[in-house]
C-alpha cells in the first residue's frame, strides 16, 4: 500500500464538510479505548479541525500514518481499520 503524498488529505471543503467539521468540537473518544488508540483518534480529529479553522490546504501526512498503525494494533478494530483503508482507496489517496 503506498500513499500518494500530492493526494493525500488536499481538501476543499463544502459548506456541508465544514460543518461536519464543526461538529467534531463536541465528539468525545469513549473512554473505554486503549490510550494510544484514543490519542490517535483524537490528534486526527483535532488536525481536521485546525484545518477547518485556519482553513489550511492539507492535513500533514502522519496524522493518517499514526491512526492506520494505531489502529491495526487492535483486532477488535479491524472494521474501523478497513472502513478507513476503502476510503483511502476511493477517493484514490492510496493503491496497491
Amino acid at each position: 500500500m503506498q500513499f500518494n503524498l500530492e493526494m493525500c488529505w488536499r481538501l476543499e471543503m463544502s459548506p456541508k464538510e465544514k460543518r461536519d467539521i464543526e461538529r467534531l468540537k463536541t465528539l468525545r473518544v469513549r473512554d473505554d479505548i486503549p490510550k494510544d488508540l484514543r490519542v490517535a483518534i483524537e490528534s486526527f480529529m483535532q488536525q481536521a479541525i485546525i484545518i477547518n479553522e485556519y482553513e489550511l490546504d492539507h492535513m500533514p501526512i502522519e496524522y493518517m500514518g499514526n491512526l492506520l498503525k494505531t489502529i491495526a494494533k487492535y483486532p477488535e478494530h479491524a472494521i474501523l481499520f478497513m472502513d478507513i483503508i476503502e476510503i483511502l482507496e476511493r477517493d484514490k489517496i492510496i493503491e496497491n
